[in-house]
């Protein structure tokens, strides 16, 4: 370390002398290295990520299948609605292969998912079709005679005889509760105009639809969602 001393002479006509400045001088080596630090910070750093990227390379990958288009439920799924996605191997994540593709492709959407959802044996039911011995019935409802707005095909239902303005009632076609069909399947709803009417069709047993048919010409139906 190199201490100096600087000092004014005094002059007897001069400016009073100023005091005597101490300064000192870093000693040489001590000075921060900033572009060193930097370096070191940017290598950690480097090193780090490598090492990330190194654990995710190093785990194994399985393929799944997944949605890409948001679908609602009764919507039919199309071989463009899913693709390919992959998991690590060790998320124990319900999910199905690409090979099992055909398990959800024409297949009817049991509910709303987004887009990214794994799809599962369970995100689909069979497309509807009409087997030997079911029919459809078709019913123009009120408001007040479907249990929901958000009725979809594939929801279950119980089909309910209402009162008639005259002395035969729709009961006659059905047993003392009412009740002229359980569990028809939702085959398919549309709107009746703009005052919440819809038309809702049921699939159920032939002579169960036959009953139905006949009991909506004389009185009005209910229709109540039930639980799969």
């Amino acid at each position: 370390m190199t201490t100096r001393l600087d000092s004014t002479r005094v002059h007897n006509n001069g400016p009073v002398p100023s005091p005597t400045r101490l300064r000192v001088d870093p000693p040489p080596g001590r000075r921060a290295r900033v572009p060193e630090l930097v370096v070191g910070v940017a290598l950690m750093v480097g090193f780090a990520l490598a090492a990330v990227l190194w654990q995710m390379s190093a785990t194994d990958k399985a393929p799944a299948l997944a949605l890409l288009a948001p679908v609602t439920r009764g919507q039919v799924i199309k071989a463009s609605d899913i693709g390919v996605v992959y998991l690590a191997s060790d998320d124990q994540i319900a999910h199905l292969a690409p090979s099992d593709s055909a398990k959800v492709i024409s297949r009817v959407a049991v509910g709303d998912f987004p887009a990214g959802t794994l799809l599962t044996s369970g995100s689909v039911a069979p497309e509807l079709a009409i087997a030997p011995n079911e029919g459809v019935v078709g019913l123009a409802l009120e408001p007040g005679q479907i249990p929901a707005a958000q009725l979809r095909p594939g929801d279950l239902v119980n089909v309910i005889a209402g009162p008639t303005e005259g002395a035969a009632t729709a009961a006659t076609f059905a047993s003392q509760t009412g009740l002229l069909a359980s569990r028809a399947v939702v085959y398919a709803v549309g709107d009746l105009g703009t005052q919440g009417r819809r038309f809702v069709s049921v699939k159920l047993a032939e002579p169960d639809a036959n009953r139905v048919a006949a009991a909506a010409e004389h009185a009005p139906v209910r229709l109540v969602l039930v639980t799969r």
